[in-house]
């Protein structure tokens, strides 16, 4: 029975360990709720300083220390939400997001996920390459917020967005924990069993 039960206790530890770690990550993930300066806009957050202009790599360091990253689009949902955002602001027609072809002309890779974009909505006879364009802009266009390359050393405001990886890597630390939950719960049951049968081998 000694044993038994020194083996629950090498389980609970292990238990223990895991749901720390689970508690911290959810900690960071219930914070994420107040995510100032970011601002729900459609079903993400975004932050768009309206004071300041910087270059393409500028505005990724930018959006990184606010533990952010520029803006990564992914459906004609959420261009629309920020078009909608945008203009009622009457904020300025362009805005640096995530996205270049710096490694390959004419592939647009995100900076954020290093995958190709899985949603564009170009300005009519764009993507040109016009005087070297590698980095993408938003661009309001006739009041429709459109896609543009541009010279990645032009100066325009940028769209920072809040990444939803923690929340996800956090529900990925609470399935873990259901898990080992569940061992814990099993073996205890064991032990009661054993226990009240005298089934238990002793020391």
């Amino acid at each position: 029975m000694a044993n038994l039960a020194h083996i629950i206790l090498i389980f609970l530890n292990i238990y223990g360990i895991f749901a720390a770690d689970s508690t911290c990550n959810n900690y960071v993930s219930e914070n994420a709720e107040n995510k100032h300066p970011f601002i729900k806009i459609g079903n993400k957050y975004y932050f768009i300083n309206e004071s300041l202009k910087m270059n393409w790599f500028a505005s990724s360091y930018y959006c990184r220390s606010y533990g952010g990253e520029l803006a990564n689009i992914e459906s004609p949902a959420e261009m629309l939400a920020l078009q909608n955002y945008i203009s009622a602001r009457k904020i300025e027609s362009r805005l640096w997001f995530d996205g270049n072809d710096l490694a390959r002309e004419g592939e647009y890779i995100s900076h954020a996920t290093g995958r190709p974009l899985t949603f564009t909505n170009w300005l009519p006879n764009n993507p040109d390459n016009s005087s070297n364009e590698d980095c993408l802009e938003l661009y309001l266009y006739n009041k429709t917020l459109l896609m543009n390359d541009d010279n990645c050393d032009r100066k325009i405001f940028a769209i920072c967005q809040y990444p939803e990886r923690y929340r996800q890597k956090s529900l990925t630390y609470q399935n873990d924990n259901s898990i080992l939950s569940g061992l814990v719960e099993a073996f205890a049951q064991t032990f009661q069993n054993c226990k009240s049968r005298a089934l238990c081998p002793t020391s």
